[in-house]
């Protein structure tokens, strides 16, 4: 069977500023042959993001500063700085942007292909499952990076982005952005068709495609944004299972691991890892000297004091640069594997695996929904789990009930009134996920979900309002890319 493989149609109309792109024939150089479940197989695989978010999410959050003495990079400082960012490159929001979309592209082939097939054997049910629930990541991500954070009150008119089902067959088609609601509504659809139809058996490296593990982490993640507790609850007890505490990354072990952190961190043996992709990204080479990033005194708030009643230490264990004769540190969680590209002063051909679900992020997402549910009891048992495997540090109740005397002040939920109790454990839980992926880009999500404001300003200096990132601030926001604009899309407000 011959179908056609044209999603540089597409990517020329939404995506890439390359002019190469403009200039193809629709039928050149975008024909091959898939006539077997092997080769559509691969095509699902090659869909996978293959760029980082880490690099330009990690920077807008409130886990950096300003590092004296450190290395200046534009796309680093604009980050910090909110600002809007559109040059092509390794690590940029456009590079993330142009590989989520040509991903989509090719996953609606893969899927065009499977339908081809008379006969719906187990593994090309499976592959369904895979492409969907792929296609509906991809689109996760697009819309909680360029659209407004999920509100029940107002997703029916807040901007979504492109939901693309199918190959593209016109060089000019037109796409509307549509809205919020509508974008999760096809999430959803995609989710739920494509969750039951996954099957590990047919993987041979389970932890580099959606498995069925990673698929009900990522259900968990998309029903949390959403508000759907009871789902949260739902797919989270498929991972976690009646042990959560056997299932998460255990630190403590971390401690022995000395120099060698990142080749456990990253590992398919981890057992806390449910899905990882390698990525070609230079952040590994550029985290740990970047002028806005972790320092030593937000190393001390991060990892030595959560909360006056809560000691909690992570193991850290590179130096940070700038920071001369102090102990701050990162944490070494990436590592490169390098090409003959990757010298220069823009290296290319450097890739790190990048974990994207774990059981970490499944329990945290459980408390939070437990605790948005009212079950108070249950959301602490699984807190006392999480910290375990983190820390030797045992809590008290009230010690969680009462660890964040302003939480109230600093976390609104969209959803409804957070009362004390439930202020104080959503917190913990977004704290803890804030701590726990550091350096992967997580907790510009929860700053976005939860209204909270970021400060860049130095004690004592003059105020600067444009280093404010407010509570509502449109900068939360990327901008839609300039070329996709030029073509048509609506950007966002500015």
């Amino acid at each position: 069977m011959k179908i056609n493989y044209i999603y540089g149609l597409i990517l020329s109309v939404l995506l890439f500023s390359c002019n190469d792109y403009l200039e193809e024939s629709p039928n050149s150089n975008y024909d091959i042959e898939i006539n077997d479940v092997d080769k559509i197989s691969e095509v699902i695989t090659s869909a996978y993001p293959r760029a980082s978010y880490f690099s330009f999410l990690e920077p807008r959050t409130d886990n950096v500063s300003e590092r004296e003495g450190a290395t200046f990079y534009r796309l680093n400082e604009s980050m910090y700085l909110w600002q809007d960012f559109d040059n092509e490159d390794l690590d940029t929001p456009l590079n993330y942007w142009n590989q989520c979309y040509k991903g989509i592209a090719e996953v609606n082939q893969a899927l065009e292909g499977l339908k081809l097939f008379e006969e719906k054997t187990p593994r090309i049910k499976a592959l369904y499952g895979e492409a969907l629930v792929l296609r509906a990541y991809l689109h996760f991500m697009l819309v909680n990076i360029w659209s407004e954070p999920y509100n029940p009150t107002t997703a029916d008119t807040d901007l979504g982005i492109p939901y693309l089902t199918k190959p593209e067959r016109n060089a000019f088609p037109e796409y509307g952005r549509g809205t919020v609601e509508e974008t999760y509504q096809k999430i959803q659809e995609d989710l739920e068709i494509g969750l039951p139809l996954i099957q590990d058996k047919y993987y041979k490296q389970p932890k580099y495609h959606f498995n069925k593990n990673a698929a009900y982490a990522f259900a968990t993640r998309f029903y949390l944004y959403k508000g759907d507790w009871d789902k949260v609850l739902m797919y989270s007890e498929y991972v976690l299972g009646l042990d959560p505490y056997s299932k998460l990354r255990n630190w403590a072990e971390y401690r022995g691991y000395d120099f060698s952190v990142e080749k456990h961190y990253t590992s398919a043996e981890e057992k806390a890892n449910l899905l990882i992709t390698p990525t070609e990204t230079r952040w590994d080479r550029r985290l740990k000297n970047e002028r806005y990033g972790l320092d030593y005194n937000k190393s001390k708030e991060l990892f030595q004091t959560l909360s006056p009643s809560l000691d909690i230490v992570f193991y850290y264990s590179g130096k940070v640069a700038g920071v001369e004769g102090s102990s701050a540190k990162y944490i070494k969680k990436f590592r490169d594997f390098s090409t003959f590209e990757s010298t220069g002063l823009n290296p290319k051909g450097i890739y790190s695996d990048q974990v994207l679900f774990t059981t970490d992020e499944v329990l945290l997402n459980r408390i939070e929904a437990f605790a948005m549910k009212g079950d108070y009891d249950k959301a602490i048992l699984d807190l006392r789990s999480y910290l375990k495997a983190k820390t030797s540090y045992s809590l008290l109740n009230d010690e969680i009930k009462y660890g964040f005397s302003n939480a109230q002040d600093l976390y609104t939920s969209p959803f409804q009134y957070l009362s004390f109790f439930q202020a104080n454990l959503v917190a913990y839980a977004a704290e803890l996920r804030r701590r726990e992926f550091v350096h992967e880009g997580l907790r510009w999500f929860d700053i976005r979900r939860f209204h909270l404001s970021v400060d860049r300003n130095i004690p004592g200096e003059p105020l600067v309002l444009d280093k404010v990132l407010k509570r509502e601030d449109r900068r939360k926001v990327l901008q839609i890319p300039a070329d996709a604009i030029n073509y048509g899309l609506t950007p966002n407000p500015r």
